[in-house]
């Protein structure tokens, strides 16, 4: 007889005989997947978050200061560098963006200042990728005019809704009155609570002080570049450096990217934490599996004894086990992905952080409840292995 035609139906009748502790076996194994997925999705949030603005900037290349060991700090290098990459033949195009925190609070009527990023930049140069950021910067067309980040968090007391509604709240940024012209979709992040992009031309007026005593348009925090020819681009790399040994960093903008995500990975408590969370989904996860299995090997151990004094092998108890471990991970799962999608579309209205699913991180959280499974069942099958059968009956 093989496999799929008696194994197999016994797995499954075994999980379903008791609708009712089968729905409540269902119920703990979805609990342990969506407690994974949320570890696992602020985690990645926190990642996706931080980087978001370096993977939207339409660049072969970018510059930072060596200083510059994540986006967050504000180390930033003369824009006189960012001028002579500009000369190289192989450029076909550089721009800056500056970026300030520390001394861009913003206030709005009625409520405290807090600080917010503010990201400047030339709005007539193409500098994002992505079509709806990039048609948005045509609205900065006057001075003291901004683009507000419609995930910015509730407690600046911005009125989005109506939209017109902006126009009537009076809005300082560093005490200097801004007019908002347009809601973009940025998002949030650990460090930021608030974004806001305008036009490099109102830094003089709007952040004179941003770089303490030198010229505030003169100190860049990123250079972006883009090539005649992207496939010399790691050659290319190589001559920017030499521009100012040291001094500057060349990066693609996923090598930044990646290179933020190690940061708070490694050296923040915060990725650490994520991480053991994760983990201890799925510890909580592999005790509830191993519960369910070993009580259902206890509730059959009678008709077990009887395969076992037929002589059916240890080998035939583990694939039983083992398929009904792996029921449990699929059909288990499914809910979980559902309760999770829903729980991350609340999580990003209320927070702005980026909570998304991608396929490579669905099906990592599906092989960790396989294998969760998988070792639970494992662990449960072990006492048909020890047991006589005589003593079963």
């Amino acid at each position: 007889m093989s496999f799929f035609h008696s194994q197999t139906p016994i797995a499954w009748k075994n999980l379903v005989a008791d609708p009712r502790k089968f729905f409540w076996s269902l119920l703990g194994i979805t609990f342990a997947v969506v407690l994974m997925f949320v570890q696992n999705g602020f985690r990645n949030s926190l990642f996706d978050s931080t980087v978001r603005v370096v993977r939207l900037l339409d660049a072969d290349l970018l510059i930072v200061s060596s200083g510059r060991y994540n986006l967050a700090t504000e180390i930033r290098f003369d824009r006189q560098i960012l001028r002579r990459a500009a000369m190289l033949a192989e450029v076909s195009w550089s721009s800056p963006l500056f970026i300030d925190r520390l001394s861009s609070p913003i206030r709005v009527s009625g409520r405290p200042s807090r600080p917010i990023r503010v990201i400047s930049l030339d709005p007539r140069e193409h500098i994002f990728s992505e079509e709806v950021l990039q048609n948005s910067l045509r609205f900065l067309q006057k001075p003291n005019q901004v683009l507000l980040d419609q995930r910015s968090k509730k407690e600046y007391g911005f009125e989005l809704n109506p939209p017109n509604s902006l126009n009537l709240q009076v809005i300082e940024l560093a005490n200097q009155r801004i007019e908002v012209a347009g809601l973009i979709p940025l998002g949030t992040d650990f460090v930021h609570d608030g974004n806001i992009l305008m036009s490099f031309y109102d830094i003089p007026k709007l952040l004179p002080l941003r770089s303490g005593t030198k010229a505030p348009l003169e100190q860049v925090d990123i250079g972006l570049i883009r090539l005649k020819d992207p496939g010399k681009l790691r050659q290319i790399q190589q001559a920017l450096r030499q521009l100012a040994p040291g001094q500057i960093e060349i990066y693609t903008p996923e090598e930044l990217a990646q290179r933020d995500i190690r940061f708070w990975g490694r050296n923040t408590p915060i990725g650490i934490i994520f991480t053991i969370g994760t983990v201890m989904g799925l510890v909580v996860g592999t005790i509830i599996c191993y519960q369910i299995l070993f009580n259902d090997i206890s509730d059959h151990l009678p008709e077990f004894a009887t395969l076992k004094a037929m002589g059916y092998s240890n080998r035939y108890f583990i694939s039983l086990v083992l398929c009904q471990a792996v029921y449990l991970a699929s059909i288990g799962f499914l809910p979980g992905l559902l309760l999770t999608e829903a729980l991350f579309r609340l999580l990003t209205l209320s927070t702005g952080l980026i909570m998304e699913l991608s396929i490579s991180r669905i099906l990592s959280v599906l092989g960790l409840t396989v294998l969760m499974c998988i070792f639970s069942g494992l662990l449960a099958v072990r006492r048909l292995w020890q047991a006589d059968p005589a003593s079963l009956f």
